[in-house]
């Protein structure tokens, strides 16, 4: 997807009459963030169970899958393996305003064997002090755990958000928790590009939202999550990001963010500022729905000073209540295909890091065969094409794919 193409879905998608927005009230202020304080479409799906205890109001909602992937090529490889995340929210009226309390745990530190699973063309973070590649690692048992206050303030809501391990204010909703990849249990290639700091430490974001138009600030410690995924990372606050938001309907978010981050991975010298963009939009129909996200991000390492694109497209069309189809596409640069040795000193310019455009494909389709609260339970399938330069197919075969069989478990409400 080149930026001209982006640029005119972007367009088409702004060019549909937009009604006046007005600030959501303080229960929709939280409904309607997604990963830390980035926000979702208010009409996106959202399957959770919900009640209260005592003054406190609780969601509950998350997801399993259990996933066998078989990759083609000298890299591919195979492997069963679990992608879950549960979250608990709670919130409760006070001090002039309201407060969430908020947790998401996941145990794929138990449930993805080496410290990694197969995954072609993915980079980023460490194995047994090893640079991965060609791996996505598992994410940390603490996810998030943060707690926000959000109170009125001159016709709009100002909010505070503190986290020691949570989302700063730099991308998209995190692909964990979009609606557009809700059936997708692979990460996406673009992740270091455009979304990895939602698990992030030491978040301090301050924000205020009225109208359409969401500006916020954070502050954050820059470096990755180690390879002891069981703790919480605690780290000086070294990196700040921005972000502003603009949701001017309930069906579509947009928003451009940038970030400064020290040292964000453990085996490369260097910061690196990052910059994104996107849009999510929601489209309901009689008997269907679909989700839609565009997001891109660039990476500029200052060490090297190099710049690395991402682009991706992402759509889930849901049919009926028991059908699901999903498509993602990416266009990526990779230069941490190979491993390297870093010099202590600067590199000589132009980088001698050599890097490599990466485009996939994936189609996936989902049945689910049991729905009936608590659980929504399906069977799926995807398959993934990739399209890479020739000097990779030593490497990786003519034409590297990777198809994946999984079964999905759901929390949804009464």
């Amino acid at each position: 997807m080149r930026p001209i193409a982006l640029s005119l879905l972007l367009g088409s998608l702004l060019s549909f009459p937009l009604a006046a927005a007005e600030t959501p009230s303080l229960a929709g202020f939280f409904h309607q963030q997604g990963s830390g304080t980035s926000l979702m479409p208010a009409a996106a799906p959202m399957e959770m169970r919900m009640f209260n205890a005592g003054s406190w109001h609780v969601m509950l909602h998350g997801v399993a899958f259990a996933n066998h992937i078989q990759q083609s090529g000298p890299r591919g490889g195979d492997d069963t393996f679990s992608t879950n995340w549960v979250m608990a929210a709670a919130s409760k009226e006070m001090w002039g305003g309201a407060v969430q309390l908020r947790t998401m745990l996941s145990l794929e530190p138990a449930t993805i064997r080496d410290k990694r699973y197969p995954l072609l063309f993915q980079t980023g973070e460490t194995a047994d002090g090893r640079a991965i590649i060609d791996g996505q690692h598992p994410h940390d048992f603490f996810m998030e755990l943060a707690a926000e206050y959000a109170r009125p303030v001159g016709g709009g809501i100002g909010y505070v958000y503190l986290a020691p391990h949570g989302d700063a204010a730099l991308g998209p909703v995190a692909f964990p928790h979009r609606p557009s990849a809700a059936e997708i249990p692979q990460a996406v290639l673009s992740h270091h590009n455009q979304d990895s700091t939602h698990i992030a430490s030491t978040v301090i974001t301050t924000g205020y939202r009225r109208g359409a138009f969401a500006l916020e600030v954070s502050g954050f410690h820059g470096a990755e999550p180690d390879e002891g995924r069981w703790d919480i990372d605690l780290g000086p606050i070294d990196s700040w990001s921005t972000r502003l938001s603009w949701a001017p309907t309930p069906n579509l978010v947009a928003q451009v963010s940038h970030g400064e981050l020290k040292k964000p991975e453990a085996l490369e010298p260097g910061d690196v500022a990052r910059t994104t963009a996107s849009v999510a939009y929601e489209h309901p129909f009689s008997r269907a729905h679909l989700s839609t996200s565009l997001v891109y991000g660039i990476n500029h390492k200052k060490w090297f000073d190099q710049r690395l694109d991402a682009y991706l497209g992402e759509a889930l069309l849901r049919v009926g209540d028991r059908h699901w189809i999903s498509t993602r596409y990416e266009r990526v640069e990779k230069d941490e295909l190979f491993p390297h040795v870093h010099s202590p000193i600067r590199p000589p310019v132009p980088p001698v890091i050599p890097t490599f455009l990466v485009q996939s494909l994936l189609v996936g389709y989902t049945f689910d065969f049991w729905v009936r609260a608590p659980l929504r339970v399906g069977a799926g399938a995807n398959y993934t094409m990739h399209d890479t330069p020739e000097a990779l197919d030593p490497f990786y075969g003519e034409d590297p794919n990777s198809r994946a069989v999984f079964l999905r478990v759901r929390l949804i409400g009464g």
